[in-house]
């Protein structure tokens, strides 16, 4: 891998001051990626040394999860080591994922957040091709900074990002046996995982009618577009398969508009996006200290297919029966969010064969306690686990920070112990 495409090698990533903030205490960077020897598009990446024994903590990879939204939102809003109060100043969120891991996240993919491509023909029409640009990413910073290539490695996002990590964890699998280097990857967690449309988006139907957010006149209709979805779906034309993604974008735009609720937190109404996280990254001292490229404030040219809807074409069903075999593997649910929500993921598991598929099928959803109380849903065998965070939306980290840095910490640990038996 030639990392020498990369001209921003020639810059230090090394983060030391934070506007807003002041002086960063801990190892931190802060710079951008090259996706292949191409050099046709950069990637922006933000790590954060952990704050305890970093030479044992595994290293986390965090990818964002909406290709409308950037990786900073995480980092800044969710998991990350800093939070944004209302007046721009930033202060330490003290349930950081850093606390128990050497914490990257990258903005992904190319042309969306702070990650820019120089030309449209680098930016990634699939998950396949969003992976591949991900793991020639990844090997850069471990061959610019291999001490964490030793580390054990996981892998972490929310939603349809679940495509993109599937195949990414096989491309590091595949490598590591045709004599790449090495990367130490162990499990993947993902969040309201959007995976295989055709199993799960009969469950956003459903979701909907049990937790009222329509009628049976309502869903009926639903059904009805269920079924144009999966007849365009079926197609052998490529352009009737297209418009499947329509289809079922159109479908939650329609419950949406029936029960006046945001689909990522039925318990409240659609928000604007907030845009106090753009102002802060707009102020030039900001700019300056996190090495922010000109170019990614530029929008790209629009993609023949964007990834948001080759969600809804491609299923990863068949990437999963040795993923599961192979790694830890977790997936976790804000119990309030229609996307992605326990429903389609139970009935899509249900279709999956791997070694421990009997058993796990055979497990009964108990109470979770990580703290002594009630804080969702678990149920586990082996190496697989799941759990329904109460009280969460889509962004589970928001609402419910401590339950999460919790569960984290358990599945890091494979110890889920403090749960009803």
């Amino acid at each position: 891998m030639n990392v020498q495409s990369n001209p921003f090698l020639f810059e230090s990533a090394i983060l030391s001051h934070l506007p807003g903030f002041g002086a960063v205490r801990t190892t931190q960077l802060a710079g951008y990626l090259s996706v292949g020897d191409a050099a046709g598009g950069w990637l922006y990446f933000w790590f954060s040394e952990a704050g305890g024994q970093p030479e044992q903590a595994p290293l986390l990879v965090w990818v964002n999860g909406e290709s409308t939204r950037s990786a900073m939102d995480a980092l800044f809003d969710e998991h990350g080591p800093y939070l944004l109060d209302p007046s721009g100043r930033v202060y330490p969120n003290p349930f950081s994922w850093h606390h128990h891991v050497n914490y990257l996240i990258i903005d992904q993919p190319l042309g969306q957040g702070l990650s820019f491509a120089t030309h449209a023909r680098y930016l990634p029409e699939t998950h396949d091709e969003a992976s591949l640009q991900l793991y020639h990413a990844l090997q850069e910073f471990l061959l610019r900074w291999p001490r964490y290539r030793e580390r054990d490695c996981y892998l972490f996002g929310s939603g349809s990002t679940a495509h993109t990590l599937a195949r990414l964890a096989h491309r590091i699998l595949d490598g590591n046996g045709s004599g790449q280097p090495q990367i130490e990857l162990k499990g993947l967690g993902l969040g309201n995982a959007l995976l295989a449309p055709e199993i799960q988006l009969p469950s956003h139907i459903e979701y909907a009618h049990q937790h009222r957010l329509i009628n049976l006149s309502e869903k009926n209709r639903a059904l009805e577009r269920l079924e144009q979805y999966r007849h365009a779906l079926a197609s052998p034309n490529s352009l009737q398969r297209q418009l499947a993604s329509g289809v079922a974008i159109g479908i939650e735009r329609f419950i949406q508009q029936c029960c006046g609720r945001d689909l990522r937190d039925i318990r409240h109404p659609p928000a604007k996006p907030s845009r106090l996280l753009d102002e802060y990254l707009k102020k030039p001292p900001v700019q300056q200290a996190l090495r922010l490229d000109a170019r990614a404030d530029g929008v790209p040219p629009a993609l023949p297919i964007q990834l948001g809807e080759a969600a809804w074409l491609e299923s990863s069903s068949h990437l999963f029966p040795p993923l599961l075999d192979q790694l830890k593997v977790l997936f976790f649910h804000g119990e309030c969010s229609l996307e992605g929500n326990y429903l389609g993921l139970d009935a899509w598991l249900n279709t999956l064969s791997w070694t421990q598929a009997d058993n796990f099928r055979l497990q009964k959803r108990v109470a979770w306690r990580p703290y002594g109380m009630a804080a969702g849903l678990i149920r586990r065998h082996g190496d697989l686990s799941q759990i329904i965070i109460q009280n969460a939306g889509l962004r589970a980290t928001r609402d419910q920070p401590a339950a999460v840095q919790a569960m984290l910490r358990d599945f890091l640990a494979c110890d889920y112990v403090k749960h009803d038996i």
